[in-house]
């Protein structure tokens, strides 16, 4: 017998192994010879993918500087030289070269749909003319560059070993592998906004517009750009819906949830990962935990968008625009997202009681927790059991009734204290001021859908513009705390709230450990909790700062906006739009930061714990 090279194995050898061994070394060969090329050459793929997408983003510019035309008809040309190089020089090393066909046929096909693309854009190109102005604008040309570099994409990820062993080191931490699919679900995000389909007048967004909208869509926050119900088709906006799905859920999650369905064996790493999202202890329990999440998000979302259905009927336009608004704002409530395809959010809503406490009952729902959700409902269906049992007249005693957690008490009171106290400040406050001519009811209830949607939802029924700066003050500190941990809310927490001020209780006390419900904190909980906060302070401070240096708004209107973005809130005093793009990259980058987390990004970057048996000797350091 011989070796793929023409070489006979070694007969000692042969006799030795069992036939099923010799064919494992003989497939470990081929893929050895055939992928060895191609693994040499992956910089290649690396250098044709980079200057392709500076192709797509010079052509979405609509830049009509002849130079600028020229260098992208350059950069094109050397995307496929590079594409052709690597192939050409990975199949002349190739010892067989019948055999090098069959292992790579996949990656030559590739490179005759490039050479098809490339040859389709340029003759469109020579068509409408020699500069190739007209064809750089269409949304046909524009679609197929897009296309065209999604594969060089998918090339890159399928050939560089490098990569996956990258990935694989990722995948066994959960943090990073979190953070990960947040960036890449923004990337894809942006790429699609930035398709001709996406917007009305069929040129796609701008990339800058895209990424800050596919950020603020997955991010569950609600800050625009542009105009989502004028400036995107339904496409667009099935698109964004898509993504706030996705955001607000986690595509990890979702993932997992798709495994479960098509009964697919699930991994350790993502097990752990999952575990890891829903600080479920319980490996075993995974899956009907994940089940019920799902289940209940969509159950929630679907019974949301039927009652609104008819509510938002007469401003569709439409049975069919009706299912579709109906749908969107019901997902965007639960979601936390503050995206509505009304011009002016839900304003035209104030005086409709019915729209605005099912909108808000949603965004409640949704900034709750899937875990609080969980612990409340077993807890009623507990004392329901127990009433029915008394009532039957049973002899048998029931059971004791099921106590709700400490995390579900505190994540109740503590909203229900903010909402109630931001319901009556802000009527307090603007009751003769910007709500003045609407009836006292509306005010009220105004009021309340504006406390209800501080907590990081987005909506708004009346005008933010013109509103008092202690309200604004008032608007920043509930938007900063946020909703419950686990759930689809930012901002720092009502969990951390009742921590911190479990602690602060026993420093005023003198007890020597802080208690919540007659349990203890512990020390770890203060700390993270004193953790989060101080994150939060330094990212807003910080954005402040630097969005103060790049925009020309006042003190107030900027701080509105970063703790918005780092809160996910999505509310704007109507500076977004006018933001510059060293201000949107900042807004980008706290909208990211936000919804990851502190603790999720803290854990992403530090690196692995030292094992040390060192103690080093205590400080005495004066503080306060």
């Amino acid at each position: 017998m011989q070796s793929l090279r023409g070489q006979p194995f070694p007969r000692a050898l042969w006799s030795r192994c069992d036939p099923d061994r010799v064919a494992r070394s003989i497939v470990a060969t081929t893929a050895t010879e055939y992928t060895a090329p191609v693994r040499n050459l992956g910089w290649i793929s690396i250098a044709a993918l980079a200057l392709a997408v500076v192709s797509l983003f010079v052509e979405q510019a609509n830049l009509e500087a002849a130079w600028i035309l020229a260098g992208t008809n350059v950069i094109d040309y050397v995307v496929l030289v590079l594409t052709l190089i690597e192939v050409g020089a990975a199949f002349a090393r190739a010892p067989v070269k019948r055999n090098y066909v069959n292992a790579n046929w996949p990656s030559l096909l590739f490179v005759l749909a490039f050479v098809l693309l490339f040859s389709y854009t340029k003759i469109s190109a020579g068509i409408a003319g020699a500069s190739g102005a007209e064809a750089a604008g269409s949304s046909g040309y524009l679609t197929v560059l897009i296309i065209r570099n999604l594969f060089l994409l998918l090339k890159v990820f399928t050939r560089l070993r490098k990569l996956s062993s990258f990935l694989t080191s990722v995948i066994a931490r959960p943090a990073q592998t979190i953070v990960l699919s947040f960036v890449l679900v923004i990337v894809v995000g942006a790429l699609v906004l930035m398709m001709p389909f996406t917007t009305v007048d069929g040129r796609g967004l701008p990339f800058l517009a895209a990424l800050f909208t596919a950020t603020s869509a997955v991010c569950v926050t609600g800050l625009i750009v542009v105009d989502t119900a004028v400036v995107f088709t339904i496409g667009g906006q099935v698109v964004i819906l898509l993504l706030i799905q996705i955001g607000g859920l986690g595509i990890m999650l979702l993932s997992f949830f798709t495994i479960f369905v098509f009964r697919q064996r699930v991994s350790v790493e993502n097990k752990l990962l999952i575990s890891y999202m829903l600080s479920e202890r319980n490996m075993n329990a995974l899956g009907s935990a994940v089940r019920r999440i799902i289940l209940i998000t969509f159950a929630i979302e679907l019974a949301g968008a039927l009652v609104l259905l008819p509510l938002l009927a007469p401003s569709a336009g439409g049975p069919g625009r009706a299912v579709f608004f109906a749908l969107f704002h019901a997902v965007s409530a639960f979601c936390n997202a503050g995206f509505a395809l009304f011009s002016n959010s839900l304003e035209g809503f104030v005086a409709n009681p019915a729209v605005t406490v099912v909108i808000a009952l949603l965004i409640i729902a949704g900034g709750l927790s899937f875990a609080v959700i969980t612990d409340s409902v077993r807890t009623l269906r507990s004392i329901l059991s127990g009433v029915r049992h008394r009532t039957r007249g049973s002899r048998t005693p029931p059971g004791a009734a099921r106590r709700l957690s400490v995390n579900t008490r505190s994540v109740l009171i503590v909203s229900g204290i903010l909402l109630v106290a931001g319901t009556f400040l802000i009527y307090a406050i603007e009751h003769g001021r910007s709500i003045a001519e609407l009836p006292t009811a509306t005010q009220y209830l105004a009021a309340f859908f504006q406390a209800v949607s501080l907590r990081t939802a987005g909506f708004n029924t009346i005008d933010l513009g013109g509103l008092a700066t202690t309200t604004y003050l008032l608007m920043i500190a509930l938007m900063f705390v946020g909703g419950a941990s686990g759930s689809t809310a930012g901002g720092i927490k009502v969990n951390t709230v009742a921590v911190i001020v479990g602690y602060l209780h026993s420093q005023r006390t003198g007890r020597r450990q802080p208690l919540l419900f007659r349990h203890a904190i512990s020390d770890s909980h203060v700390a993270t909790a004193f953790t989060v906060l101080v994150f939060g302070v330094v990212a807003v401070g910080s954005a402040t700062a630097i969005l103060g240096l790049t925009e020309s708004f006042g003190l107030t209107e900027i701080l509105f906006e970063a703790v918005s973005a780092f809160a996910t809130v999505g509310l704007s005093t109507g500076v977004t739009s006018e933001l510059s793009s060293a201000g949107r990259i900042v807004i980008i980058i706290l909208m990211f930061v936000g919804r990851v987390g502190p603790l999720t990004l803290f854990s992403a970057i530090s690196a692995r714990p030292e094992r040390t048996t060192i103690r080093y000797a205590t400080a005495d350091i004066s503080v306060g």
